[in-house]
């Protein structure tokens, strides 16, 4: 009994003595898995990893950041012969929305309130205003694509680019905007590419370096370092330094024109041949008149832009004695409608950047050579695959208009809607652009398509107007209104309309005894009557409509 004793006393004591490595294994891997959990959760991370490697960035390539956007770009800049050019596409979407590449006469144009600034590739002379300037890096074309060197960029908008060539990174800013800036306070400082201490970091910092700082995330505040990364810094690690000030852009020149106060009001006079402004009825004066637009310009069968004048100096000297101001108009109307089509005429002019530049030459010297006031602009046939190049002719024409003096006005549809088939006419870009946009508030119905009805109805031109002051400032805006009407015709089941001044419609159905009355809802006459088996019809304006 005793030996048996012993015997399991000893076989404890083996049971205890292996049981202690195993809970100091049990132990340690414990105490390892907290120091894990802790280190962690409460250790920073100090793995490295490139700005190109972490975003896989091809490091051959330019990495755009514009303030604190790392900008994935289809069109990226080039190197080329050791200078930096951006393509046009980034600088439409980035910098100048209005900067235009004719890429069959293979020419950029800048445009702004007072000047025109245009380049070719290859070239080392640009002009401004028509008048030359050197440039010490010319624009470069290749693949189709044309590119402008950074140089030229920072020196005609108003912006910053700076290049590090280490890491091919270009930082851009824009000048009117301010830049917070902050300064590193400790050499613990790295930059993580998240707003976490466990996220990799790209670099670490020596104490005094500034940087450009943005919003606050948590702990940590998102950054951009001078040369162009971006990522996070613990923000108790910045201090916050001298801001970068916003500059103002530099205003245009400002050039005077023949004041006119208060309300225009404007009238276009059809002169068809030149000896039509010698008529003795274009004489006549008219209390409140302040605008005379006689139809002078054409363009001729060339289509290469050459306008046709019918201009006369003693026409426009009566009308200067009278008070009034001259805005000759010039219109898209086919010179031969038997050949040349309406729409081809606008669309031939507008889509070659050098034929746009020989028009407005032409319209600038007209202004000059008869001390014109302004320039009315009646293209009536722009279809929508030519509507950037029509807005691009205003701009063009615009700065040139300025600098003469004289004020640039655009004829425009009355905006119907639901369907507003017009719309790609751009009337709010037109109305940044011009002095006055003149909407053209009838022909609401000319023809059996759109069927017998008024010119110019109170429904169609009120509400015409509402929709043009939601994209026009109403200081630019002079509303049309139509001295004629329209005679509607109904026989056989035919419908036809011939065009009438007011009172030859007015005499027309007076003399033959018809029914007019007062139309409340259309705010105009009504007037019917039967002859020879056909019903006429006619919606008359006068001072009370």
């Amino acid at each position: 009994m005793g030996k048996d004793r012993d015997q399991g006393k000893r076989r404890r004591r083996r049971k205890k003595k292996s049981a202690i490595p195993i809970i100091l294994i049990i132990l340690l891997a414990t105490l390892g898995c907290i120091g894990y959990v802790a280190a962690y959760f409460f250790l920073p991370n100090f793995e490295i990893v490139k700005f190109h490697e972490y975003f896989e960035i091809n490091p051959d390539e330019v990495t755009v950041v514009i303030r604190d956007k790392r900008m994935s770009l289809e069109d990226k800049p080039i190197l080329q012969n050791g200078e930096l050019y951006f393509p046009i596409q980034f600088v439409k979407e980035y910098i100048d929305p209005y900067i235009f590449w004719d890429s069959v006469t293979q020419k950029i144009t800048i445009t702004t309130e007072d000047k025109v600034t245009r380049l070719m590739p290859g070239e080392n002379t640009y002009y401004e205003n028509g008048e030359p300037v050197s440039l010490d890096v010319p624009p470069y074309f290749i693949d189709s694509r044309a590119y402008l060197p950074i140089n030229f960029l920072t020196q005609i908008y108003h912006i910053t680019i700076s290049f590090n060539d280490e890491e091919n990174i270009a930082t851009m800013d824009y000048l009117d905007e301010p830049r917070e800036r902050g300064i590193i306070n400790s050499e613990k400082a790295r930059l993580r590419y998240k707003p976490d201490k466990r996220a990799i970091s790209g670099l670490g910092f020596i104490p005094g370096e500034e940087l450009s700082i943005y919003e606050v995330e948590g702990e940590y505040t998102r950054v951009r370092t001078d040369i162009g990364l971006l990522g996070y810094v613990y923000t108790e690690y910045i201090d916050i330094a001298k801001p970068i000030e916003s500059v103002p852009k530099p205003n245009p020149k400002v050039y005077s024109k023949t004041p006119i106060n208060g309300k225009i009001n404007m009238v276009w006079d059809q002169v068809i041949a030149i000896e039509d402004n010698a008529e003795d009825w274009r004489r006549h004066t008219h209390d409140g008149l302040d605008v005379l637009s006689p139809t002078w310009f054409s363009f001729d069968a060339s289509l290469d832009g050459s306008i046709v004048n019918i201009a006369d100096i003693d026409y426009i000297n009566w009308a200067h004695e009278q008070g009034y101001q001259i805005w000759p108009l010039l219109s898209d109307f086919s010179p031969n409608s038997e050949s040349i089509l309406n729409m081809d005429v606008s669309n031939t002019v507008l889509k070659d950047t050098d034929i746009r530049e020989h028009v407005i030459k032409q319209l600038i010297g007209y202004v000059s050579l008869y001390r014109l006031d302004g320039i009315n602009i009646d293209f009536e046939y722009i279809q929508p695959d030519n509507a950037e190049n029509y807005l691009q002719f205003f701009r063009e024409l615009s700065p040139y208009m300025n600098e003469a003096g004289a004020y640039l006005s655009v004829d425009v549809y009355n905006p119907v809607l639901p369907d507003y088939w017009s719309r790609y006419y751009n009337r709010s870009e037109l109305g940044k652009v011009v002095d006055y946009v003149c909407v053209m508030s009838y022909d609401e119905h000319i023809d059996s398509k759109t069927g017998a009805g008024a010119v110019a109805s109170l429904p169609f031109v009120r509400d015409g107007m509402l929709q043009t002051l939601d994209e026009i400032p109403k200081e630019k805006i002079i509303m049309g209104l139509p001295f004629y009407t329209r005679v509607w015709k109904e026989s056989g089941g035919e419908l036809t309309a011939q065009a009438h001044g007011m009172q030859t419609a007015y005499d027309m159905f007076n003399g033959r005894d018809a029914i007019v009355s007062w139309d409340e809802v259309l705010g105009v006459y009504y007037g019917e009557y039967v002859e020879d088996d056909a019903t006429y019809k006619v919606w008359l304006e006068e001072l009370e409509s």
